[in-house]
């Protein structure tokens, strides 16, 4: 359904690491418009999990699912919609007949219901929302004070000290960048938010085919250490006519 707000575009690719090991795309995402909301989800499985590839891709599907149902309550708790994702994810897990401990994945969600702009994060990733009134909102991490493989991830038990959660005014809002950690880990410290910065300069006024052209293409040659990792990155923004306007 086209949105009468907002645009979005996505983009993927597989590590040159599991194309040499025949193994699947850890990575996964989902984007959902309704006329004037949107959800979107991103989720990085595990590499040391043998299902990974089903839990993060399971992950994004129950996330949009569940804000389907989430938006249309009176009483929006972003806690209750972790609570009932997570509810979802764990119980179409069992059904599969895989252990949870082997399905698990790093998570980054939003949801933008009228006015008001939802953000989820737990683990590593980046989630960047640019406003036009210059307070960006970031939710990164650096791993230089821990051992790069050990983040929070989806697992058995549910623990709300582990998730990042923004509330934030959608009518500020002009872009919301999402990836995993295979492009967010390069990005130079402090400067995230100016390569979004940079990507809504360049992408303002382009079409979501072209945006999503672009994103493929600059993907798939990421000149940097981490370039074995998967990588994705979803890009969301105000359509043109909708800049530097609030929501109605």
């Amino acid at each position: 359904m086209k949105n009468k707000i907002w645009n979005g575009s996505c983009a993927e690719c597989i590590g040159p690491l599991h194309l040499r090991q025949n193994l699947p795309m850890q990575d996964s995402h989902r984007l959902y418009f309704s006329a004037k909301n949107f959800v979107a989800a991103v989720s990085d499985g595990l590499g040391s999990r043998t299902h990974s590839d089903f839990g993060s891709d399971l992950a994004c599907r129950c996330f949009v699912k569940s804000a389907k149902k989430w938006i249309k309550r009176k009483s929006k708790s972003p806690q209750k919609q972790i609570r009932f994702f997570y509810d979802l994810w764990l119980k179409k897990i069992n059904r599969s007949g895989y252990s949870v401990k082997e399905c698990a994945a790093t998570f980054l969600g939003a949801i933008c219901v009228s006015d008001r702009l939802y953000l989820f994060r737990l683990g590593d990733g980046m989630i960047a929302a640019l406003s036009n009134g210059g307070q960006h909102i970031l939710l990164s991490d650096t791993k230089t004070d821990s051992f790069s493989n050990m983040t929070s991830c989806l697992e058995q038990k549910l623990d709300f000290s582990k998730w990042e959660i923004v509330k934030a005014n959608a009518g500020n809002i002009e872009t919301v960048f999402m990836c995993t950690d295979g492009i967010s880990d390069d990005l130079e410290s402090g400067c995230s938010v100016d390569f979004v910065k940079d990507l809504s300069v360049q992408y303002k006024g382009m079409s979501e085919r072209q945006i999503e052209s672009d994103m493929k293409e600059w993907i798939s040659h990421w000149p940097v250490p981490r370039h074995t990792d998967d990588k994705t990155a979803l890009f969301i923004h105000k359509k043109r006519e909708n800049y530097g306007r609030k929501n109605r």
